[in-house]
């Protein structure tokens, strides 16, 4: 299976840039599991309700949302924030 390309869109990249070691390193773990199989992963990644093509995945502080490109193997986050302010940015 071919691997998926992940990008960080500006804002996401900002946020990224200016956390910790520690949330950068957790932040990649999770990128690394997108570039695998970013449509499934149990516990993880889910479907935004209510924003059909987006996703999200999760760990302990942060939620990253994303949208794929099937055709071009890419996911693109578009937003990495905590979790009680993702959900209103969006």
């Amino acid at each position: 299976m071919t691997k998926f390309e992940v990008r960080l869109h500006k804002r996401a990249l900002k946020y990224y840039k200016k956390s910790v070691e520690k949330m950068r390193k957790a932040l990649g773990e999770d990128y690394t599991l997108l570039e695998d199989n970013p449509f499934y992963y149990p516990g993880k990644i889910k479907t935004l309700e209510g924003h059909p093509g987006l996703y999200r995945i999760q760990n302990a502080w942060l939620r990253s949302v994303f949208w794929i490109d099937p055709k071009e193997k890419i996911v693109h986050v578009i937003l990495i924030l905590p979790r009680g302010d993702v959900y209103k940015k969006i």
